[in-house]
């Protein structure tokens, strides 16, 4: 059993209410906001921090903040199981981090381009939401935990057949032999593909100018195994729409949909 995280979403009433009731399957995220790859995007532990950003979303539509637009401002909260975390929050994970991105820069600079930069995602950020570095230097974490993975896999499928183990693994095997399967055995399940990743996101004001503390400041959790997500729950206070206040919310979300599509840049036909 990994370790059990409880974290929220901020989405539309809509969106909350149809992944409660079982209507609705999450579905990952990719876009430039998305600095830990893609993924379903959650605050850990922080429904607060969950509503606020669901309620930017729906009073700046223009900022495109969210995947899909948020008419009525809601939070859904969500039991994870995870086994396999990608943690910047840790040495070990910025360590793998820092790797990766060197690796990434060299391979751009390699093929005589620049790297991505973090950049402003509208007129006025400051705190360049579109983090496209950040994005494609964890997508490398994840590529390079793959490859090691894979030759894992590879390595352990040449031992096994060089000992000359069939199918029900049945044969004579001596202590020093049985200890390197159990090596390769242990490699692959120390290189299987990363379940989520965490991340903590300094954003905001500060609290004071003598403080280090930005008042918009989480930790965010992307998972990107969605069978890790084992339930959804409403916060303490909350309840399921009526059919009628569903309609309304339905139509609401209708007209953020078509708001979100109208402001997009028209292409002529060539």
């Amino acid at each position: 059993m990994g370790q059990i995280l409880i974290a929220y979403h901020g989405c539309d009433i809509t969106t909350r209410d149809g992944l409660v009731a079982g209507l609705l399957k999450p579905l990952p995220s990719s876009n430039k906001f998305d600095w830990l790859y893609n993924g379903f995007y959650f605050f850990e532990g922080d429904s607060a921090r969950a509503l606020k950003l669901a309620t930017a979303s729906s009073t700046r539509p223009q900022h495109k903040l969210t995947k899909r637009p948020i008419a009525t401002p809601a939070v859904v909260g969500a039991i994870i199981e995870i086994d396999r975390l990608f943690d910047l929050t840790t040495q070990s994970g910025i360590e793998n981090f820092s790797q990766a991105a060197d690796l990434m820069v060299k391979g751009y600079k390699a093929d005589g381009k620049a790297p991505p930069k973090n950049e402003p995602s509208f007129e006025g950020d400051t705190e360049n939401l579109h983090r496209a570095f950040d994005r494609e230097a964890c997508k490398m974490v994840h590529a390079l935990r793959n490859h090691a993975n894979t030759e894992a896999i590879a390595l352990a499928a040449k031992l096994s057949q060089s000992l000359g183990l069939n199918v029900n693994g049945s044969t004579q095997l001596t202590q020093q032999q049985m200890r390197e399967l159990e090596i390769a055995s242990l490699q692959i399940v120390n290189t299987a593909p990363f379940q989520a990743s965490r991340g903590a996101f300094e954003q905001g004001k500060q609290v004071d100018p003598s403080s280090a503390i930005f008042d918009d400041t989480h930790l965010q959790l992307a998972v990107h195994d969605l069978s890790c997500i084992k339930g959804w729950f409403l916060r303490p206070g909350d309840k399921l729409m009526t059919p009628t206040e569903a309609e309304a919310a339905n139509q609401a979300m209708d007209a953020a949909k078509k708001l979100r599509t109208d402001s997009k840049p028209r292409k002529r036909a060539p």
